[in-house]
């Protein structure tokens, strides 16, 4: 099972292929201006990660699964859960933190499993608001943000921890 707060079909600016945007159930980091504050107002649903998926995969249009509004490293396993359903169904995945991304991988250590994954990083910074920042297709709101796969993500920590 996986909890979680909505799920939005055919979103087109949030990833580099059109996705459903599936909200985690909940987020502590408090980003000012963040205009998903109403969204920890809405009640949680369930569903087994297979129907869930499966209701992705019915809309002809959602090529993959945008794993964010609110933040998903406060649900580890749930969120490991959803990315080995994923993997095994060919969606392409990226995972939305407010963290920064040594922060996301000590909350998830086990995003190593999945090097194909694109993980946006960086709370939003309303002073650092920006209109041209973009990386992998994806116009990204302030500049402290970023987008990398898990693959490059480890790859550049490795080489730092020697």
């Amino acid at each position: 099972m996986i909890r979680y707060k909505s799920i939005t079909h055919e979103r087109v600016e949030d990833a580099p292929f059109v996705g459903a945007l599936i909200c985690a159930v909940s987020c502590p980091i408090g980003c000012k201006g963040c205009f998903n504050q109403t969204l920890k107002g809405e009640p949680n649903k369930c569903s087994y990660i297979p129907d869930l998926l499966d209701q992705v995969q019915e809309n002809p249009f959602n090529d993959g699964i945008i794993l964010a509004g609110l933040e998903w490293s406060q649900q580890p396993r749930e969120l490991v859960a959803i990315l080995k359903e994923a993997k095994n169904r060919n969606l392409p995945v990226i995972v939305y933190t407010g963290y920064n991304i040594d922060t996301f991988v000590k909350r998830v250590p086990r995003i190593e499993e999945f090097p194909d994954v694109l993980i946006k990083y960086g709370a939003y910074n309303e002073k650092q608001l920006v209109l041209d920042h973009v990386e992998h297709g994806v116009r990204l709101a302030s500049a402290n943000q970023h987008i990398q796969s898990v693959e490059e993500i480890m790859n550049h920590s490795y080489q730092h921890a020697m």
